[in-house]
């Protein structure tokens, strides 16, 4: 099985390198980053944190959302607030947020299965609601 997590962030020269980059090891502390051409770049191998943070929070529902609407055969894209992530945290935003999203790839032969991990549905099938 193949997974790789992409991740991708601008740099503004109003923000210290190392709390963007300290914010993205708070959500993936396996992340290799390198700063290229004012952004920080970075590829990370384990959810557990992410999916950790998702369920601590009762957020999966939305992150499962937010995740497959994001999913194109095999690759995920979403974004975090990168402001959030700083705490720890996770919130889903979109492309261009004022201060800077992260753009989060998820690159998977069954991102099914990855999702399902990371953010099972804490839903009721629809046959089992009264």
């Amino acid at each position: 099985m193949m997974r790789e997590i992409i991740l991708r962030t601008p740099l503004f020269p109003t923000e210290d390198v190392e709390k963007v980059r300290d914010a993205i090891l708070n959500i993936f502390p396996d992340a290799e980053i390198d700063i290229v051409d004012d952004q920080l770049l970075g590829r990370a191998k384990s959810v557990e944190r992410f999916a950790e943070i998702l369920r601590d929070n009762k957020i999966r529902d939305a992150a499962r959302s937010q995740i497959l609407h994001g999913n194109q055969g095999g690759k995920a894209v979403f974004w975090l607030s990168k402001q959030v992530a700083t705490v720890g945290k996770v919130n889903f935003t979109g492309k261009n947020v004022i201060l800077g999203s992260i753009e989060v790839q998820f690159i998977d032969d069954d991102m099914d299965s990855l999702v399902n991990s990371i953010a099972p549905s804490t839903r009721e099938p629809r046959e089992n609601r009264i």
